[in-house]
């Protein structure tokens, strides 16, 4: 039976619901608040959900707006501070990212990952005794911690004390054996101090796990 339904503007229409659902979402957030009081933890918790999902869809900037609005209203959350701090790593803002990450561990000192992150961003600006900081933070907090120890590991090659770089790496693979780069790391490092066979070997290992689909 024909009910005379123009589905080609039923689909507008529901393309139209689909890229305007996250406005309308945080609309509603809004009006939920105003008319019905809303507790702020769960009104900061749906938020939070909402800058995860647009983080996940690569929405940084709607996911940046998001975790600001809790952050204007409470500066001390750590959640969106760490969050926060997450997207503007990905966005490539390290200075951004770092100031807010110094201002989540200062909150919370008991979140490894925000450790990692803040030595990552140091690290990437090559503030390289604050990464170590940081990154041995992370350590202490997760002591399998295999990526904190494989950029200990480059920073120590970088100012070519390759002993301690070693043993950075040998600490990642015996947490993360999957480690490719770790092995290549390692590779490079007995080859600078002249252990060609060591170096060799790690090379050959290298090779064997990119052959077999490692990373």
């Amino acid at each position: 039976m024909d009910l005379g339904i123009d589905t080609s503007e039923l689909k507008f229409f529901c393309r139209a619901v689909t890229i305007n659902l996250k406005k309308f979402l945080t609309r509603s957030i809004d009006a939920y608040n105003r008319v019905f009081q809303l507790n702020p933890e769960d009104s900061k918790e749906i938020y939070l959900d909402i800058g995860e999902d647009l983080e996940k869809k690569g929405n940084y900037e709607g996911a940046v707006n998001t975790y600001k609005k809790i952050i204007a209203a409470d500066p001390h959350n750590v959640d969106a501070l760490f969050k926060l701090g997450k997207v503007y790593m990905n966005m490539g803002l390290l200075n951004d990212a770092r100031d807010v990450l110094k201002k989540t561990v200062l909150l919370d000192g008991s979140i490894a990952q925000a450790f990692y992150l803040l030595g990552s961003a140091h690290f990437a600006v090559d503030e390289n005794n604050e990464a170590i900081d940081a990154f041995n933070k992370a350590i202490e907090l997760n002591p399998g911690y295999a990526e904190a120890f494989y950029k200990v590991g480059l920073i120590y090659d970088a100012r070519s004390d390759f002993d301690s770089a070693i043993d950075a790496y040998l600490k990642t693979i015996s947490f993360k054996p999957d480690f490719i780069k770790a092995y290549q790391s390692l590779g490079f490092a007995y080859e600078a101090k002249g252990m060609r066979n060591e170096a060799i070997k790690y090379f050959k290992k290298s090779i064997e796990m990119e052959e077999k689909g490692g990373k």
